[in-house]
């Protein structure tokens, strides 16, 4: 860059000092509107996570309504029921109440006789409820039914019943119900650890509270607010303002399960929330003031120190370079320009040494260093995920012979062309290198055997074909051996071992009149 344009060129300390002065005041509206819309976005992100948390628990009701469900489907295929021997499924039926925490099973025909109650002993006279509402449902619509809360006329204990229809083998129908108590669904509710001050209730279709984190036993068979009935009716899902039974203020968040039809509702003290929201807001205004007041105090100092910095930073870029190429930016600061300048010459210095050490001069192949880093890293991802590659040792036959037959040039000229043939049969991933002299070496990655063979043969093809080079019309085949991971070895030591072997293997059977192409050692 022109010295004189670097002299012009205003200081980063100026340019710093302008533009703390032309930010201040719209900084400090623009933190204002910031904290604005980070109080509505984090009132907004809450009612969200409270929401996900509703439909959470609202499966979870729906499943272990179905977990009922999928006992009394499973007792439905009782042989003993197919057979008509009711008291044996009476003692069936009252080891699965043990086991699934069920009040009671109740067997009735489709005239509403109980033929099996659990609550009752067996053989005493059981009750006739033809006009049963879940023996109607269960009649006209064949299918599942989910009561609501009810009160048992037995027990005189808040209930819920699932029932399901049942056709025996002989073609006879029943109704097979189970009730479950509320304190069920209780229990649901104390495994979710919910914050310290929320609310949760469960509420059946017809708005009664089933089950409720706090006081359960005062309001539970109560009627929820008339503002989530109302919801209920409306909305699958909703969050409002309003206040909870005993007259808190709260934030109430409600989802529907899809199954049941039931709702899970949530409700969160206005007063902790907006409290915690308020901390928040308070905290992030103080911040915003002390970092705009610091800004001016400290903006002169912090200029003359950047100024030098940068400065010192042109000595550490030309000595450590850059790992990736830099490009020439002006930034329009002396200071900046400066070390910009100093990157790009670092980085121009490092591509060139770094090209240099780690790729063969003549053939622009990777050099013996870098194959081995590549293969040593290849063998670690292999490890660890239990893949598969080959390494393949290349020796060009009559090389020697070529090069001191026609001299060096010749011999260079066929070694370039000779790599250009083997990356042509070679994929992105893959890596070819120069070891040395007429000797190359080749890391095929995630190849198994079939993959690697058919590589091999295109290689052999390739590399078998004549060479043109001026006039002269040469060929110089390739003796090509193959290790593979982990058949032949686990390391990169023993694998190149392996497949240098192999290679004098190769070479051996074409001296011998045998079938030029690749030997492979046998599993070890």
């Amino acid at each position: 860059m022109p010295r004189r344009k670097l002299e012009y060129a205003p200081s980063i300390r100026s340019k710093l000092m302008l533009l703390v002065l032309a930010c201040i005041l719209p900084a400090a509206l623009l933190a204002v509107l910031l904290i604005n819309y980070d109080y509505r976005l984090t009132y907004d992100n809450f009612i969200r996570s409270a929401l996900a948390t509703a439909h959470a628990n609202a499966m979870e009701v729906d499943k272990e309504l179905a977990i009922v469900e999928s006992a009394l489907v499973g007792i439905a295929t009782s042989p003993h029921l197919s057979r008509g021997d009711l008291q044996a499924f009476d003692a069936q039926a009252r080891q699965l109440s043990a086991r699934q925490n069920i009040f009671n099973l109740v067997l009735e025909n489709a005239d509403g006789q109980q033929l099996v109650n659990t609550f009752r002993p067996w053989g005493v006279p059981l009750p006739r409820e033809a006009g049963s509402a879940s023996l109607r449902f269960l009649r006209e619509q064949d299918r599942t039914f989910i009561s609501s809360l009810f009160v048992g006329p037995v027990a005189q204990r808040q209930m819920v019943a699932v029932g399901i229809p049942v056709t025996a083998r002989n073609g006879t129908w029943y109704a097979l119900t189970a009730t479950i108590a509320v304190e069920r669904f209780g229990t649901i509710l104390h495994q979710q650890h919910y914050p310290e001050h929320w609310v949760t209730s469960i509420i059946d279709r017809g708005g009664r509270i089933v089950a409720r984190t706090v006081d359960m036993q005062r309001f539970v068979g109560t009627q929820a607010l008339p503002q989530v009935r109302e919801r209920m009716r409306q909305q699958s899902e909703s969050a409002f303002e309003t206040e909870t039974l005993d007259g808190k203020p709260i934030l109430a968040v409600m989802a529907r399960a899809a199954n049941s039809g039931w709702t899970v509702a949530i409700g969160i003290p206005l007063a902790n929330l907006k409290d915690e929201m308020w901390r928040k807001l308070w905290s992030l205004v103080l911040v915003t003031i002390g970092l705009l007041g610091a800004g001016l105090l400290i903006a002169w100092k912090i200029g003359t120190r950047i100024r030098r910095s940068m400065h010192g930073l042109i000595a550490p870029a030309l000595a450590l370079g850059a790992g990736e190429r830099v490009v020439p930016v002006s930034y329009g600061v002396r200071e900046s320009d400066e070390v910009a300048a100093a990157l790009v010459k670092a980085s121009e210095m490092l591509q060139r040494t770094q090209h240099q050490a780690s790729h063969d001069g003549l053939t622009g192949l990777a050099n013996r260093v870098m194959f081995g880093d590549f293969l040593a890293r290849q063998l670690a991802i292999s490890q660890r995920s239990q893949g598969t590659l080959a390494v393949l040792y290349l020796d060009l036959d009559h090389f020697k012979t070529i090069n001191d037959t026609h001299g060096h040039a010749v011999g260079d000229q066929l070694l370039i062309e000779a790599s250009a043939r083997l990356t042509s049969q070679l994929r992105k991933a893959d890596m070819a290198a120069r070891l040395g002299g007429d000797e190359f070496a080749v890391v095929l990655v995630d190849a198994g055997e079939a993959e690697t063979a058919r590589v091999v043969d295109k290689l052999d093809g390739v590399m078998a074909q004549p060479y043109r080079i001026g006039e002269l019309q040469l060929r110089a085949g390739a003796s090509i051996g193959v290790a593979l991971y982990p058949q032949h070895g686990d390391d990169l030591e023993r694998l190149l071992e392996a497949a240098d072997q192999a290679m004098y293997q190769a070479k051996a059977a074409r001296r011998s009149g045998g079938r030029p192409g690749a030997a492979v050692l046998p599993d070890r």
